[in-house]
């Protein structure tokens, strides 16, 4: 009988769009990070995952970064290259945007990929117990209720030396590294900040130069437990 019914319950609730999973169930908890390039954002997040696997509240929890842009590509069957061009700075040439045209039933628009990549984002956030890296999802989850939006920076000159330091690269090469990185994610944002989303507004803001990473961790996962998130979360648990 309990078999039956947890099959009954996966098949119903799997089967469901994002936004009808968010009216059967609480969303989240998530986690978002942005970001400034040379902060060392996905790993604080890996450090992150592990120390909440910790205290597990519904499911293990899981670093969400290129991952948005591969479940994104899979639902529009195409390249996941196809999907990340859209949020680079350099545009579509206008023979490639014919070429794939006359290709009706692969071709996709830039509208399409975009509330793909939003619908994705959105999914993850409100299946929970997941840390969103970059991709505006502070803005994009900024609506969900059991959520922490995190900003992480640092003075620009302590952010060149690290990604020399850490690729093993010129001064100079880090400086293009940090300027092309930046255009791109902004080329991001600016497609979700509009007059719904007029401000990127942030939970918490860690100069990460002052702090060590696990010290930095530390902060989230304090700021996670001020906020009541993963207590309400144990609180709220179905069992079967």
């Amino acid at each position: 009988m309990e078999n039956s019914l947890l099959n009954y319950m996966n098949k119903r609730f799997g089967d469901l769009t994002p936004r009808q999973r968010e009216k059967h169930q609480i969303a989240g908890p998530v986690v978002t990070i942005s970001r400034q390039v040379g902060c060392g954002g996905v790993k604080i997040a890996e450090v992150l995952a592990e120390a909440l696997n910790e205290f597990v509240i519904c499911k293990k929890w899981q670093v969400i970064s290129k991952e948005v842009l591969h479940e994104s590509a899979r639902q529009l069957e195409l390249d996941p290259r196809k999907v990340n061009r859209l949020f680079t700075p350099d545009q579509h040439s206008t023979f490639d945007e014919i070429i794939e045209a006359f290709n009706a039933k692969m071709y996709k628009s830039d509208r399409m990929i975009l509330k793909t990549v939003k619908e994705v984002i959105k999914g993850f956030a409100v299946d929970g117990c997941c840390i969103i890296v970059g991709r505006a999802g502070h803005i994009i989850a900024k609506d969900i209720e059991h959520s922490l939006h995190i900003r992480l920076e640092a003075p620009f000159e302590w952010r060149i030396e690290q990604i020399a330091s850490r690729k093993n690269i010129s001064v100079e090469d880090a400086l293009k590294i940090i300027n092309d990185t930046e255009k791109k994610r902004d080329a991001f944002r600016k497609h979700y900040i509009n007059k719904k989303h007029p401000e990127e507004l942030f939970d918490l803001t860690i100069n990460v130069s002052r702090f060590k990473p696990d010290d930095v961790v530390k902060l989230i996962k304090s700021a996670i437990e001020l906020k009541g998130i993963t207590e309400q979360f144990r609180s709220n648990m179905s069992y079967f």
